[in-house]
Parts: C-alpha cells; structure tokens; sequence
C-alpha cells in the first residue's frame, strides 16, 4: 500500500481529480455533498489517504481518527451507502493512474484495509 500510495501521492492533485470525477460517475448522490471548494477537498482526501498509509500498523491511532472522521461527515450529509462508492473510486482511481503498477495484491490490501475502516467507520456513525 505504501508504495502505490507513494506513485499516486506523487501527483495529489491529479489523484484527487480523478478520484472525485470516478465518485461522481459512480455514485451521482454524492456529487451534491461537494458544495465548496473540491480543489480543498481534494487536499484534504491526499491528507486523509496520507495519514491512514501512514498508520497503517498503529491502529490505537487510526480507528478512533476514522470514527471521528465519519461522525463528522454524517452531519455533512453522508449516509452509509455511499461508503461503498468512495471505496470503488479509490480502486478505479489507482488503476486509471498507476495501470500495471497497481497490482491483484495492491488491490487486495487496498480493499481490505478499505473495508475494515468503513465497516468501523459505518458501525460508530450509523448505530442500528
């Protein structure tokens, strides 16, 4: 994870471009959740992405920011469903930028580490 990170990280903007047009092709109720500045918002996903790669095997750290983090954007609209989307435009994002770079054990660790913060992220924002 940490050196597909390193290649899309390399160029943030471009990434988080990409990413966000894959979000709205994807998943078209997202788009209104993005009424400010997307070149902010952008910067703010590289910086998100950054410090999830960053502790990775410090998880004291990183679930508790994680909950934070969707407890924050329920109130910014989000609702559990859209977990789903945001993690299918990240893995289309690396494959668009990184091509053969991004490989079937890339993916793999991608969407498992994906899936166990959102499955978190999902369970501390939407209580049943």
């Amino acid at each position: 994870m940490r050196a597909t990170w390193a290649l899309a990280a390399g160029d943030a903007d471009r990434t988080a471009r990409v990413f966000y047009s894959n979000l709205f092709r994807l998943d078209p109720t997202t788009k209104p959740l993005f009424v400010g500045d997307l070149d902010l918002q952008g910067r703010k996903l590289t910086q998100t992405l950054s410090y999830i790669v960053d502790h990775l095997e410090d998880a004291d750290s990183l679930m508790p920011s994680a909950v934070e983090l969707a407890r924050r954007h329920v109130g910014y609209g989000v609702v559990a469903d859209q977990y789903a989307s945001v993690g299918a435009a990240l893995i289309q994002t690396f494959k668009q930028l990184l091509g053969p770079a991004f490989t079937d054990a890339d993916e793999k660790a991608w969407r498992d580490t994906y899936q166990a913060l959102s499955d978190a992220m999902v369970a501390a924002a939407y209580p049943a």
